[in-house]
C-alpha cells in the first residue's frame, strides 16, 4: 500500500513539473518569437519608408493574356481594396508592385511572395526604361518552392516594377519586402517552428504506436490520425511539405488542402469520441455524437467532390461547422471532473485561437505576418502537448483504476475483504505482543432471510448504506485504522458482513459503548423496495494476539463470534477459543470449500434418467461430490447452503456447469440424444451477470441448447424476483429446458406453475419411494402427474427403488424415471460403461441403440 502511495505521489509531481515546464516553455518561446518578430516588422516597416512600395491589381479574366497587353492596360490596375472577387473558380490576376530607392546608396532587397509555387504563371522586372522588360527565370530549388522570392537590386533615386502573374482559388496573394537580413531571420524561424512541429508530431507517433500496441486502446489510434493530418494540413498550408516530399507528391497534397483540412476535424471528431467515450452514458448523446461524425464524412465528400466549384468562404464555413460540432461535444461533456478530462478542455484554448486566425487571415480580416501565418501550426503544437498530458493522466487514472477494481466490489464500491487482510498483516508486523487490535465484523441479523427475495444488486445497495452510515461516526474516529488510501475503514466481507479494525489502546470509550454505537447506526429503518426494514446489528470480535496471529485466523473467528453472538442477548460477542459448535465446522467447511477449487476436489458424477415408454436411457442428471482429504465424502446437503451463506455458490454453479457440458461432449461422441440435468440455486438466477456467464459457457462448447436441463430450486423465491424469471425466460428462449426441482418439498409448490415459464417439472422422492405399497402416496403423486401433464409440462420422478414403482408411475403417465432402481450415481467413465451393459436386471436391448429423449 505504502509503495502504491510513494508511486501514485511521484507520478503527481512529475505531472505537475513537467505541466509547469511545458507550460513555461510555450511562453518563453512565444515571448522570444513575438518580441524578435515584432522587432523584425517594426525595421522592416522603417527600411520600407526610404523605398516606398506600391501594389496594384488587375484581374485577368482572360487566362491567355500576355505581358505587352498588360503593359498597354495599366491603367486598368487597381489598389487591392477596390478588388470585388465573386469566387466562382479559379481567380487570374496580375500584380504589378513599384519600388523605389529614395536614399543614396544602392539596396538589395528581397520581395516576398505569399503563394503557392503553381500559383506563379510568370514574372518580370520592369526597369525605368519601360523597354527593359526581363523575364525573371523561375528557380525551382526546394528552397525557392517553399519561400518564392526574388532578389534584386536597385540604385539610388531609381525605382523597378515587377509584374507578377497569378491564380489562385482563395485570394489575392500580398507581397512584402525585406532586407536580406530580415528575410534570412524570417526563414530561419519559419524552419525552426517547423522542425519542432515535425519533432513533436513524430514523438508522439512513436509514443500513440507503443501505447496502441501495449493496450488496443483505439483512442491513441485515433490520436495518430490526428497527429498524421495535422502534418499533411501544414505541410501544405505553408509548403513545408517541399522539405520532405517530391515535388508530384506537395503539388497533390497542394490540390487536396480543403480535403486535408476536413480530414483533421474529422479525425478531432473521432478522437473527441473516443477520449470521452469514457462519460458518454446515455444511448441518445451516443448516437448524437454519432450523427455529427457521419455528417463530418457528408461535409467532406460535399467539399471534395459535389461541389461544381471551390468556394473560400463555403469551405472555411464547412470546416467551422466541424469546429462546433468538436466544441459541442466538449460541452456535452463538460461536467467531467477527472483532470485528464480538464487537460483536454484547456488543449481547445490553443487550438481555437489558431484556427480562428488562421480563419481571419483567409478571409483578408487581419493583415498577413508571421506570427498570424504561423498562429494555427503554433495552436496545434500547444493543443497535442495538452492532449498529451491529457492522455498521460488518463492512462496513469485507468491503472488506479484497474487497482480500485482489484481492491472494491464493482457493483458496490465497497472495499474488499482484501484490504482487512492486508492491514491485519501489517499490524501485525508493527505492533508488539503488549499492543492490541481487534478486528470486528458486523452483520444485519436479518440479511440471510432478505437476500432470498432480493437479487444481488440490491443486497450490496444495503450494504452501501450502512457503510456509508457507520463511516460518519468513524471519520473522526482514530482508533478506528484506515484500510485504503483513501481513509476508508469498512470493507465487505463474503458472507454479507461489514468488517473493520480497531486500535483498543486508542479506543475513548468501553467497548460495550462503542459497539452499541454501531447498533444504534445500523438500527435505522432502511427502505428496500418500498419494504420498510428495521435491521439489528449482530457484532463479532476477535482480538489480536489472543485469537489469531494471522489475518486467515482473525477474520475467520470474528465471523464466527458473529454466530456465537446471534445467541446473546446483547447482540455481540468476542471470539470464544474453545466452543467447538456447529458454527464453527460449517465456518472451517467454508474455508475448505475454496480449498477444494485450488486443488480439484470436486467431481461430477452421473445418474441415469430412463424414459419409461420405451425403458431406454433418455439423460442423466449431473450431481456434484466433494471427497474432503480428511473427513472423507461431504453431502451436498450440506456444503451446498455453506456455499450459498458464503457467496460461493455462483462459482461452484459455473464449474458444474463446465465440467458437465464437458462430460457431456464425451457422451454424445456415442449417444447423440442423450440429454443432461444440471442443478441451478436460485441464488444463481438472481446474480445480475449469470445470464451471460452461462450464455458465454454454452457458446464455447458445441452442444445443442435442447439437450440441455436446467433443474431450479427455490421456485417460491425467484418467482417473487422479476430479474430471475427473466433470466429463465431468456434460458428457454435460447432452447434449454427449465425444471421445477424437487417439486412438492422446500419452496417448490403448485402456486408458482403458472408464474414461472418452466417446461419439465419433477417430483421428489420422497414421494415416490414405495408408492406402490402407500396408497395415500399414490394418490398425490398421481393427481401431480396428471395436473402437469395437463398444463403441458414433462414428469420427472426421482428416487424410484424398485420395479413396482416403475410400473406404478408409468400407468399414471409420468414421463422420465430416477433412481437406484436403475443406477446409483457414477463417475463418467463408469457411467459410460455401464451403458453399454446389463444393469440391475435389465433387458439389455432397453440400454442399446439410439437414445430417446422423453418428447416435449
Amino acid at each position: 500500500m505504502r509503495i502504491i502511495s510513494f508511486l501514485d505521489q511521484l507520478c503527481r509531481t512529475l505531472k505537475t513539473f513537467f505541466l509547469f515546464f511545458f507550460i513555461s516553455s510555450i511562453v518563453l518561446i512565444v515571448w522570444f518569437l513575438g518580441q524578435n518578430l515584432w522587432k523584425l516588422d517594426h525595421l522592416s516597416n522603417i527600411q520600407l519608408t526610404k523605398i516606398p512600395v506600391k501594389s496594384l491589381y488587375l484581374l485577368n479574366q482572360k487566362k491567355q493574356v500576355d505581358v505587352n497587353y498588360v503593359l498597354n492596360h495599366q491603367h486598368l490596375f487597381q489598389k487591392k481594396e477596390n478588388i470585388e472577387l465573386d469566387n466562382q473558380g479559379e481567380i487570374f490576376y496580375w500584380l504589378k508592385v513599384k519600388v523605389k530607392n529614395t536614399t543614396a546608396e544602392v539596396l538589395t532587397r528581397v520581395l516576398k511572395i505569399d503563394a503557392l509555387p503553381e500559383e506563379i504563371i510568370s514574372s518580370y522586372q520592369i526597369a525605368v526604361d519601360i523597354d527593359k522588360i526581363n523575364k525573371i527565370t523561375r528557380n525551382h530549388s526546394v528552397f525557392q518552392q517553399v519561400f518564392p522570392h526574388i532578389i534584386f537590386t536597385i540604385k539610388p533615386e531609381e525605382s523597378t516594377t515587377f509584374l507578377l502573374q497569378l491564380k489562385t482559388a482563395a485570394k489575392i496573394s500580398p507581397v512584402k519586402i525585406f532586407d536580406a537580413e530580415h528575410f534570412n531571420k524570417r526563414i530561419h524561424y519559419s524552419i525552426a517552428i517547423f522542425g519542432a512541429f515535425i519533432g513533436i508530431v513524430l514523438l508522439m507517433s512513436i509514443y500513440n504506436v507503443v501505447l496502441f500496441l501495449s493496450t488496443k486502446d483505439k483512442v491513441y489510434f485515433t490520436f495518430l490520425a490526428y497527429l498524421l493530418s495535422a502534418f499533411l494540413v501544414f505541410s501544405t498550408m505553408n509548403t513545408y511539405g517541399y522539405f520532405i516530399f517530391s515535388n508530384d507528391a506537395q503539388l497533390w497534397l497542394n490540390q487536396h488542402t480543403s480535403d486535408l483540412k476536413y480530414s483533421l476535424n474529422i479525425c478531432l471528431i473521432i478522437f473527441s469520441l473516443y477520449f470521452l467515450q469514457d462519460n458518454i452514458i446515455y444511448k441518445k448523446q451516443y448516437k448524437a455524437n454519432m450523427c455529427f461524425y457521419l455528417i463530418g464524412f457528408v461535409l467532406l465528400a460535399l467539399g471534395s467532390n459535389l461541389l461544381p466549384f471551390n468556394n473560400t468562404h463555403i469551405a472555411l464555413s464547412i470546416q467551422s461547422l466541424l469546429g462546433v460540432l468538436c466544441v459541442f461535444i466538449v460541452l456535452q461533456n463538460r461536467h467531467k471532473k477527472s483532470s485528464w478530462a480538464k487537460f483536454y478542455y484547456i488543449s481547445w484554448l490553443p487550438f481555437i485561437v489558431g484556427s480562428g486566425t488562421q480563419h481571419l487571415l483567409s478571409t483578408g480580416y487581419i493583415a498577413s505576418s508571421f506570427l498570424s501565418k504561423n498562429a494555427f501550426m503554433l495552436g496545434v503544437m500547444a493543443q497535442i502537448g495538452f492532449i498529451i498530458l491529457a492522455l498521460a493522466e488518463r492512462m496513469r487514472k485507468n491503472e488506479q483504476n484497474k487497482l480500485y477494481y482489484l481492491s472494491h466490489h464493482t457493483q458496490s464500491g465497497l472495499p474488499r475483504q482484501l484490504n482487512l487482510v492486508k492491514t491485519i498483516q501489517h499490524l501485525s508486523q508493527s505492533f508488539s505482543t503488549k499492543q492490541s487490535f481487534c478486528v470486528v465484523v458486523v452483520q444485519p441479523e436479518q440479511i440471510e432471510k432478505i437476500k432470498h427475495y432480493v437479487d444481488d444488486s440490491t443486497v450490496f445497495s444495503l450494504f452501501k448504506r450502512l457503510n456509508n452510515s457507520l463511516s460518519q461516526i468513524f471519520k473522526n474516529n482514530s482508533a478506528v485504522i484506515p484500510l485504503t488510501l483513501n481513509n476508508e475503514k469498512l470493507c465487505y466481507i463474503h458472507g454479507k458482513c461489514l468488517g473493520f479494525i480497531v486500535n483498543i489502546d486508542e479506543l475513548d470509550t468501553s467497548p460495550d459503548d462503542f459497539v452499541q454505537s454501531i447498533q444504534h447506526v445500523i438500527s435505522k429503518t432502511y427502505t428496500i423496495k418500498d419494504l420498510n426494514l428495521s435491521l439489528t446489528g449482530v457484532i463479532g470480535i476477535a482480538r489480536y494476539p489472543q485469537h489469531g496471529l494471522i489475518s486467515k485466523d482473525l477474520v475467520k473467528n470474528a465471523v464466527l463470534a458473529i454466530r456465537q453472538a446471534e445467541t446473546t442477548l446483547e447482540k455481540w460477542a468476542f471470539y470464544q477459543t474453545h466452543t467447538p459448535d456447529k458454527s464453527t465446522f460449517l465456518l472451517e467447511l467454508a474455508s475448505d470449500i475454496q480449498l477444494a477449487f485450488q486443488n480439484n476436489q470436486f467431481e461430477i458424477y452421473h445418474q441415469p434418467q430412463i424414459d419409461l415408454k420405451t425403458t431406454k436411457v433418455c439423460g442423466s442428471e449431473c450431481l456434484i461430490r466433494w471427497k474432503h482429504p480428511t473427513q472423507g465424502y461431504i453431502s451436498p446437503a450440506i456444503f451446498i447452503p455453506v456455499a450459498e451463506d458464503m457467496g460461493l455458490i455462483n462459482k461452484i454453479t459455473l464449474w458444474v456447469i463446465k465440467q458437465s457440458l464437458t462430460q457431456h461432449a464425451l457422451i454424445m461422441e456415442e449417444y447423440k440424444n442423450h440429454m443432461v440435468s444440471i442443478n441451478i440455486s436460485g441464488i444463481d438466477l438472481i446474480s445480475k451477470d449469470f445470464y451471460r456467464e452461462i450464455i458465454d459457457i454454452l457458446n464455447f462448447f458445441t452442444i445443442p441448447a435442447d439437450k440441455i436441463i436446467f433443474e431450479i430450486t427455490e421456485s417460491a423465491n425467484i418467482a417473487k424476483n422479476e430479474h430471475a424469471v427473466e433470466v429463465i425466460e431468456k434460458f428457454t428462449t435460447f432452447g434449454i429446458t427449465v425444471s421445477i426441482d424437487d417439486f412438492g418439498t422446500g419452496y417448490s409448490s403448485l402456486a408458482n406453475l403458472d408464474k414461472l415459464p418452466f417446461q419439465e417439472l419433477k417430483i421428489d422422492k420422497q414421494f415416490i419411494d414405495n408408492i406402490h405399497h402407500d396408497n395415500k402416496r399414490k394418490v398425490i403423486t398421481e393427481t401431480t402427474v396428471k395436473m402437469a401433464k395437463g398444463v403441458g409440462l414433462e414428469v420427472v420422478a426421482e428416487g424410484i427403488t424398485t420395479k413396482e414403482d416403475e410400473s406404478t408411475l408409468a400407468s399414471f403417465g409420468c414421463d422420465i424415471g430416477q433412481g437406484y432402481y436403475y443406477s446409483e450415481a457414477l463417475p463418467i467413465q463408469v457411467y459410460l460403461k455401464w451403458l453399454s451393459e446389463q444393469v440391475n436386471g435389465k433387458i439389455s436391448e432397453d440400454f442399446y441403440g439410439e437414445f430417446i429423449p422423453a418428447s416435449k
